[in-house]
């Protein structure tokens, strides 16, 4: 292994995210607007799911990081097909809660299980070691991530990724 002043650091960057867009590419990841549009149902049903009490709205909104007419399509059709309900706030007769509905929660845990035994299956094929370097090195990039969001000069931090949604 190379001394840490040797080491191209750039380069690193180019091969990781060069290997993000194999993998990508590899899933079969492009960008359909279906499939977008289940993406961003998936990720509202994951936010209700571990908010319980529910959330308004523009709370949902920003938490899945999509404007606020974005979130209203959203949880316009994920309630036509009786997966959350809109309710009056407990705590602001102007405002609404969405909250899952049972068939929702229904809904959510059918979903996460299919996606846990698709990555189980893919992490069998990398086998014991590699899987679990996988796990912790994804887990050390999650406690170093949040920190570099607020450096100077990280696209990330300052609306440049949330912009493009």
């Amino acid at each position: 292994m190379a001394a840490e002043d040797e080491t191209d650091w750039s380069e690193l960057a180019r091969e990781l995210m060069a290997s993000g867009r194999a993998l990508q590419t590899a899933r079969g990841h492009e960008r359909r607007p279906k499939d977008i549009e289940m993406r961003g149902e998936m990720n509202a049903l994951h936010m209700l799911h571990h908010n319980p009490a529910g959330m308004t709205p523009t709370a949902l909104a920003r938490a899945c990081q999509v404007s606020t007419a974005r979130i209203t399509k959203t949880i316009d059709q994920l309630e036509g097909r009786g997966l959350v309900a809109r309710q009056p706030s407990p705590n602001d007769r102007r405002s609404v809660t969405v909250r899952l509905t049972d068939e929702g929660e229904t809904e959510v845990e059918r979903r996460f299980e299919k996606v846990n035994e698709y990555i189980a299956k893919v992490l069998r094929e990398l086998g014991e070691e590699d899987a679990r370097e996988l796990v912790r090195l994804i887990g050390r990039l999650a406690q170093v991530m949040p920190a570099r969001q607020h450096d100077a000069g990280c696209p990330m931090g300052e609306g440049g990724a949330d912009e493009a949604r």
